[in-house]
This record gives C-alpha cells, sequence and structure tokens, in this order.
C-alpha cells in the first residue's frame, strides 16, 4: 500500500522559479498538472518569437494561480461549501442523476 501525499496539509511556498513550480506540481497539484504543465510550456516555447517569452509566463502565472488556488484554505473551504443549502457529495450527485434518468422505480 502505498501512501498518498496529503495536499491539504501545509499551504504550498509561492513557486518563483520554473523549478519550483514543477516540484510544487508534482508535490501539491491535482493528478496530471504537471504532465500538462510541460505539455503546454512546450507549446507556448515552440509557438514564441524568439525575444517575446509573453506566452511562456503566462501559461507559467496560470499554473501558479491553480496550485495557489489547490493550496489555498480559503478556496478550498469555499468549493466545499453548500450550495443552496444543501452539501453536495458525489453519491447525492449519482442519485440524482439516476432519478433524473428514471432510475428510481
Amino acid at each position: 500500500m502505498s501512501t498518498q501525499p496529503d495536499h491539504q496539509a501545509a499551504a504550498a511556498p509561492r513557486p518563483t522559479t520554473l523549478h519550483e513550480l514543477r516540484t510544487a506540481l508534482s508535490r501539491y497539484g491535482l493528478p496530471g498538472d504537471r504532465e500538462n504543465f510541460e505539455k503546454d510550456l512546450a507549446a507556448a516555447l515552440d509557438a514564441s518569437p524568439i525575444g517575446d517569452l509573453a506566452a511562456v509566463t503566462e501559461v507559467a502565472a496560470t499554473y501558479r494561480h491553480r496550485l495557489l488556488l489547490r493550496t489555498s484554505p480559503d478556496a478550498m473551504n469555499s468549493l466545499a461549501a453548500p450550495i443552496g443549502g444543501q452539501q453536495w457529495t458525489p453519491a447525492a450527485d449519482v442519485f440524482a442523476r439516476l432519478r433524473a434518468a428514471g432510475g428510481d422505480r
């Protein structure tokens, strides 16, 4: 049995270099974040004219923002907050879909 990282244990430091961002995405990001970052970064780099790395900067800023939202207790609490007075749960969603599809007969 492998130990899964605790993504909510401590806030990730704000990455200031691409190396720090890669490390933080590997540690705190959602599955696939690091791989998607590498693909998006390579695409932005390949499409950028020499001397203009604005697209690369935008990719890095986007993933850093996602990481900061993912590790922010306030952001995670707002996602977990009840909507319309009801708490969303995966099971409740499945049952609601079954009822809507006519599975509750």
